[in-house]
């Protein structure tokens, strides 16, 4: 068994048919068969049924597929972090980051790693939290920042717990709401509510936490990625915004937005937390990142 079996076994499994699996790996269609059978031979078991027009998987190739996977991730960082040490370099790191997190702690991580790794190369992705997802599955990026209400546990990947962040309503100077005390969650339904894309869950428990009914569905006026676009929404017009309390240390970027004073009898909170593939090496970069986001969550509760 060697690397190149399993890449072409990966292949195979992912494209359904000797022709474009043959294609993709840059073989002839008799050497990729060739290949498949040799490695079949060596482990005594058929990874693949064959038919006339197609290519079905066994349970023990579904088994080979995700180990297989795992291996070459391991041999290219294997490579990566070889090559980093014979160069002195720290490399390169892509993570994700939720429109919460990217508002909330983005900015100061960033400065942070400039700071310290100011010749380390930065890809930031700031996308919905299931995009974010596929993308790390797809192994283009090293981990994710977002909130983890919006990820169900599985054993593909592990998950680092950030602290939390109690969550405020915001709305613009002169708001109908604004400077009342004592607010009742019920008066916010009469206006409209922007956001972020949430997971289900977590719309649920929003819509519960402003008292709708139960057959009342909770409808956002506005769903963007961008928080900045959302907050220049709500500073022209009555909308409800949901950011951190943490949002009010920056006073530049709330200018035009106040929070609302509601009860403290069930606060909302934002569960951040770091999201990467499990069994998978983290590069000396991403390991670096990491820290910085936990440092910039630790103090900006």
């Amino acid at each position: 068994m060697n690397l190149r079996q399993l890449e072409h076994v990966i292949a195979l499994a992912e494209e359904g048919s000797f022709a474009r699996a043959a294609q993709r790996v840059h073989l002839s269609q008799p050497a990729l068969s060739r290949s498949i059978q040799t490695l079949e031979d060596d482990l005594g078991m058929a990874l693949f049924d064959r038919t006339t027009r197609e290519v079905q998987i066994t349970p023990a190739g579904e088994l080979v597929v995700r180990r297989a996977k795992k291996v070459l991730f391991e041999a290219r960082c294997l490579v990566r972090d070889v090559d980093l040490l014979r160069n002195h370099d720290i490399g390169a790191v892509s993570f994700g980051a939720g429109p919460y997190p990217a508002a909330m702690l983005l900015p100061a991580a960033l400065d942070a790693l400039a700071h310290h790794h100011p010749q380390l190369r930065i890809n930031a992705v700031v996308d919905n939290w299931k995009n974010l997802l596929d993308a790390l599955h797809a192994e283009t990026l090293d981990f994710l920042i977002v909130d983890i209400r919006g990820t169900q546990p599985t054993s593909e990947v592990n998950v680092m717990t950030l602290p939390r962040h109690q969550a405020a309503w915001f709305v613009r100077e002169g708001h109908p709401l604004a400077g009342r005390a004592g607010l009742d969650a019920h008066e916010l339904q009469a206006y409209p509510v922007v956001s972020v894309p949430l997971p289900d869950p977590m719309h649920e428990a929003l819509r519960k936490w402003l008292r709708y009914a139960p057959n009342h569905a909770l409808e956002f006026h506005l769903v963007c990625n961008d928080v900045n676009v959302l907050q220049e929404y709500a500073r022209k017009t009555d909308a409800l915004l949901l950011l951190t309390t943490h949002a009010m240390w920056n006073p530049a970027r709330m200018a035009g937005l106040v929070p609302l004073s509601l009860p403290t009898r069930s606060p909302l909170w934002l569960q951040f937390g770091i999201v990467h593939l499990a069994g998978r090496t983290l590069s000396p970069a991403a390991e670096q990142a990491i820290r910085a986001f936990q440092s910039v969550a630790a103090t900006s509760r």
